[in-house]
């Protein structure tokens, strides 16, 4: 029985899973030719939200990309199984936070794929098991780098 947490969890997956689907679909058919109104027509939304949208994507092409995130919001979207949820997460190549300029100790610091699994564990969107296995499996890993 499914509970009232994973019932929000879900939704909250859906939702998100919907946002990148939207990016994805708008760069894949102005890569295809599309022009912004037919887009837009075809999406029902409005020719400047798809013209904010491909800019987007074209200052930050990564949204694109495949994410910890969002592997874990498939599994809460009934997507994947948790097997594979774990197996996928188990073997990412993941990145860590690095100074953004090494030699200011006052400089911002560049986020890493690993803060995805640190942030879906305080959202609860991974429970303490999970955290532990792809956190052993990630230091096995480097360990043998």
């Amino acid at each position: 029985m499914e509970t009232i947490q994973d019932e929000l969890a879900r939704i909250y997956a859906d939702r998100e899973l919907n946002r990148i689907d939207l990016l994805r679909g708008c760069a894949a058919a102005r890569a295809a030719g599309l022009y912004q109104e037919e887009i837009a027509q075809r999406l029902q939304i409005s020719q400047a939200e798809v013209s904010r949208i491909l800019r987007k994507i074209k200052n930050f092409p990564e949204l694109l990309d495949e994410t910890p995130r969002e592997v874990i919001l498939d599994f809460h979207a009934e997507k994947i199984a948790h097997d594979v949820m774990l197996e996928k997460l188990k073997n990412w190549q993941y990145t860590f936070t690095q100074d953004a300029e090494p030699n200011n100790p006052e400089g911002a610091l560049t986020g890493g794929s690993w803060d995805e699994i640190v942030d879906a564990f305080h959202r609860d969107l991974i429970d303490m098991e999970d955290y532990q296995e792809i956190l052993q499996a990630v230091q096995r890993s480097v360990a043998s780098s």
